[in-house]
């Protein structure tokens, strides 16, 4: 059986070449290789796996490494954020810097795909709400006459980063206005 995959030498020790590409990997000896470690793929990915001789072998012969590839490493993918389904189909009603009023039934009626209940509810979930707002979208609740109305606003990208900006900028001034009452509470 140690003939079949190239480990012809003692339990312990590794054939030459696995041993080469071990002290390309940063180790120089398979003492040092943990139990487990983490295997890589050519195309990044990755999973643990065992290290001992017969797995390195394997693994080695399959292009995998101990080392993360150059490209994984340095540039780390974006995590995507998914948007909730109905805020897709909001986003889509709703045009660039456009309003729109009504119940939860005409809403909908509109959407086609939940109870006015469900709209109502979905849309007042903390993950609704910073999906929306992200996208510059208002969600407010209100009375007209007897019966209850949703108003979503939709504003434009402008007025979304000029909010963002004073935001900014309040916090900062809050910020030095702090720093500054405390400088002479010190003194």
């Amino acid at each position: 059986m140690r003939r079949q995959f190239g480990l012809r030498q003692q339990a312990g020790a590794l054939p030459l070449d696995d041993l080469r590409w071990l002290n390309e990997q940063g180790f120089r000896s398979l003492a040092e290789v943990p139990r487990m470690a983490m295997w890589y793929r050519p195309d990044g990915s990755s999973h643990i796996g065992h290290a001992d001789a017969y797995h390195l072998h394997l693994y080695r012969l399959r292009g995998m490494t101990l080392k993360a590839p150059v490209s994984a490493a340095q540039e780390p993918q974006p995590r995507r954020v998914p948007v909730p389904s109905i805020a897709r189909k909001v986003l889509s009603l709703l045009g660039q810097g456009e309003r729109w009023e009504g119940s939860a039934s005409d809403l909908a009626a509109i959407m086609g795909s939940r109870t006015p209940t469900g709209i109502s509810r979905a849309l007042g979930t903390p993950k609704m709400a910073v999906a929306l707002a992200a996208a510059g979208v208002t969600v407010e609740r209100g009375y007209r006459g007897n019966g209850r109305v949703l108003r979503l606003e939709c504003r434009s990208a402008a007025s979304v980063t000029s909010a963002y900006i004073r935001r900014q900028s309040d916090t900062l001034k809050k910020k030095a206005t702090g720093t500054k009452s405390q400088m002479l509470s010190a003194n």
